[in-house]
């Protein structure tokens, strides 16, 4: 437990660090993060598939390559229509000239891959570099390693109903509902904080907070569940060992992966109707 927590608090004074300087410092730790925890995802397939691992890889420098030095590209969505179909032709011209050593599910495994790692990721920097970013871009980890903390601790101490026993034992329908409790709760909390320096109303910043908590949590523990899921479908206990008390890399962002898009989009609905 000490150790969990020492490199909990650890990990989030680096991330506040590089929250703080953006830009391409911030793109860069992005990268290695993203190529690691990949490489974490192919390896557990590795054990029953052979997803395309360098191609995944390389598509991932791509990606964080063209948002480094033309993220316009990205933004308006042409780069990422033609990125996704160019990395499917590639994945199925190599198929097809590796059968039956590489099958279709090898195709597909890859693909997900770079979709669920570097490309989810990525939202992590796109709220970063808009408007009052430094400040709306750490709602992504409130919500979802709050969620984690409190639904650890309250399944601890009240948890009696197994939530998905086949896929996760130890998680509990009382930890599920504290983590969303103690995620709003948070959430609310951080927005009356920061209301006064950013360019949004009170009533505004606190409804994007409660949507950012309550949805951040429950995706963010449907995240945690599917990465449980393809370690128990692959046999393995963790993805790695990077991080002391946690894992690897995938052990402790998987639930950021699937809140960061969230808070993106919860940001930019409430914007949008004026709420």
């Amino acid at each position: 437990m000490g150790t969990r927590i020492v490199s909990g608090i650890v990990l989030l004074i680096l991330l506040i660090g590089l929250l703080y300087a953006g830009g391409p410092v911030l793109l860069t730790a992005m990268l290695v993060i993203s190529l690691i925890g990949l490489y974490e995802f192919y390896r557990a397939l590795s054990n029953q598939h052979k997803p395309f691992q360098i191609i995944g890889l390389a598509a991932a420098i791509l990606y964080y390559g063209v948002l480094l030095f033309r993220e316009e590209w990205v933004r308006d969505g042409n780069f990422g229509l033609f990125f996704f179909i160019g990395l499917f032709w590639i994945l199925m011209v190599l198929a097809v000239f590796s059968y039956p050593e590489r099958r279709t599910e090898d195709v597909a495994l890859t693909f997900a891959g770079v979709l669920y790692v570097p490309v989810l990721f990525s939202f992590v920097y796109f709220l970063r570099q808009s408007q009052d970013g430094m400040l709306y871009a750490p709602y992504i980890f409130w919500a979802a390693w709050g969620s984690d903390t409190c639904a650890y601790f309250v399944g601890r101490a009240l948890g009696r109903h197994k939530l998905v026993p086949k896929l996760s034992p130890k998680k509990t329908v009382e930890g599920a509902i504290g983590g969303v409790v103690g995620a709003l709760a948070i959430c609310l909390l951080y927005g009356g904080l920061i209301h006064s320096y950013v360019e949004a109303s009170l009533r505004t910043v606190l409804v994007t907070s409660a949507i950012i908590g309550l949805f951040g949590s429950v995706l963010g523990q449907v995240g945690d569940l599917f990465s449980s899921s393809v370690k128990r479908f692959m046999g393995v206990k963790d993805f790695g060992k990077l991080i002391p008390g946690h894992g690897g890399i995938l052990d402790r962002f998987d639930s950021v992966l699937l809140t960061a898009p969230v808070v993106v989009m919860a940001i930019n609905i409430v914007a949008h109707f004026g709420i």
